[in-house]
């Protein structure tokens, strides 16, 4: 590939809202290859990034640390991840937007980003001090964004809005089939470092390679140069300029900064809350991880078709993010597995609700079509900096009280609070019923 073949073009002006839909009915129908292909590539992309947040970092991190300094490090690797894909999200995005290749402006940063991920996943296994972990989750972050920003930006690119709630709903499902995928995989090969973090990402490029198959790419228009100016702007859109926009990025960052202090925290919650022990923990999380993902599999294509049979986004979202915080409430006062798994169940299905309706609400107020993977990754950040946030904010709720152990109970009664709100924060958004 020689230097003539990538070049970048300037993203198109904002269209108002009315306009923007407009242009998104243009869009022919997408087929059942189309859809089965970008859930298969959504779901082995998760399944790659997630399995090392839910469950390969923390049993790492326990062989690199002491038993009474692991929480800490734990958060301190996944903040520094978290925070790098803060930053590399939008640049990718902008980048990807303005790409000219003639192979089209996604399929090479998804490709490369594949591969960035297998030098990071690798980096980590290799490595026999927390420095070097850190690092290569670094590496895993920036490989990941790259091709999540140009994945997620076939939703806007090719599907038209009266199939973008079920394909919401599809991909959707993905990342709780990547829990249930990270939790039964690792019960294989969290005895061998190489497996434990090489093995979920197998799926990646074959599923690349199969959605590749499946679309015509193309490249942006050639326009002026990238500019550092530019740059700057990928990280800001006015909220006076695009409320909708706005609410929907706190929304979205509230649950989700919920649901991260569920996910990095559930095996220490297991382990030192419950007592579960260190060998039987895998094994629970992959229990309580299927049965949630069967009720996900099974509520949210309904939702996606509900909403899309419906016309309306927003009363699904509120509801979903809902049930997250009554989730997480019943996770603050769960005293035995039983317990933990009941509030498992409703976390979970609301999560799942969310994630599959969210996304088209999300979709139905971009800024900018022509800037369709940066305005997505701006989204995305709303996913990521939670995950640095979380981890770093815990400790203050953790540390509340003056019980000897941590305070979880406040832990998860802190990240319901978050989801009320997040979900309260979908109802001043005009532009979508």
């Amino acid at each position: 590939m020689n230097n003539s073949q990538v070049k970048f073009s300037n993203q198109g002006g904002i269209l108002p809202n009315n306009d923007r839909l407009a242009w998104q009915e243009t869009r022919p129908r997408v087929t059942g290859r189309f859809m089965a292909a970008y859930t298969a590539a959504t779901f082995a992309a998760y399944t790659a990034i997630l399995t090392p947040v839910i469950v390969t970092i923390a049993l790492k991190v326990s062989r690199l640390a002491d038993a009474a300094e692991k929480a800490s490090y734990l958060a301190s690797v996944l903040a520094i991840g978290a925070f790098c894909a803060l930053l590399a999200g939008p640049i990718w995005g902008v980048i990807s937007d303005r790409t000219t290749f003639r192979g089209g402006r996604r399929k090479l940063w998804m490709v490369l980003g594949c591969l960035f991920l297998l030098t990071g996943l690798t980096t980590m296994a290799l490595s026999t001090t927390l420095i070097g972990l850190g690092i290569g989750w670094l590496i895993c972050q920036i490989g990941a964004n790259a091709n999540h920003s140009a994945l997620n930006a076939l939703l806007p690119d090719l599907v038209p809005p009266h199939q973008q709630g079920w394909m919401s709903a599809l991909i959707g499902v993905a990342p709780n089939l990547a829990y249930l995928s990270a939790a039964f995989i690792t019960q294989f090969t969290r005895d061998n470092d190489l497996a434990m973090f090489l093995v979920p990402w197998l799926p990646l490029p074959i599923a690349l390679a199969f959605l590749f198959t499946s679309f015509e790419d193309k490249p942006a228009s050639a326009r002026r140069p990238f500019s550092w100016q530019d740059l700057l702007r990928t990280y800001w859109v006015s909220p006076t300029k695009y409320p909708d926009f706005a609410w929907a990025f706190v929304s979205r960052f509230l649950v989700f900064l919920s649901a991260s202090f569920f996910m990095s925290f559930q095996l220490y919650y297991l382990t030192d809350h419950l007592g579960v022990g260190d060998v039987e923990v895998v094994g629970l999380l992959f229990y309580s991880t299927l049965i949630t993902t069967g009720l996900a599999i099974l509520f949210t294509p309904l939702s996606g078709w509900l909403s899309d049979r419906t016309g309306r986004r927003k009363p699904f979202v509120i509801g979903a993010g809902a049930f997250v915080g009554a989730g997480l409430i019943v996770v603050s006062m769960a005293t035995n597995f039983t317990e933990f798994l009941l509030a498992a169940v409703i976390y979970g299905v609301g999560l799942a609700c969310y994630l599959s309706v969210d996304i088209a609400l999300c979709t139905a107020v971009l800024p900018d079509p022509e800037g369709a993977a940066k305005d997505m990754a701006l989204i995305h950040v709303a996913n990521s900096l939670p995950q640095s946030l979380a981890p770093t904010i815990a400790p203050v709720f953790l540390a509340i009280g003056e019980a000897a152990s941590p305070n979880y109970a406040a832990l998860f009664t802190a990240a319901a609070l978050f989801a009320f709100i997040g979900a309260s924060a979908i109802l001043p958004i005009r532009g979508t019923r």
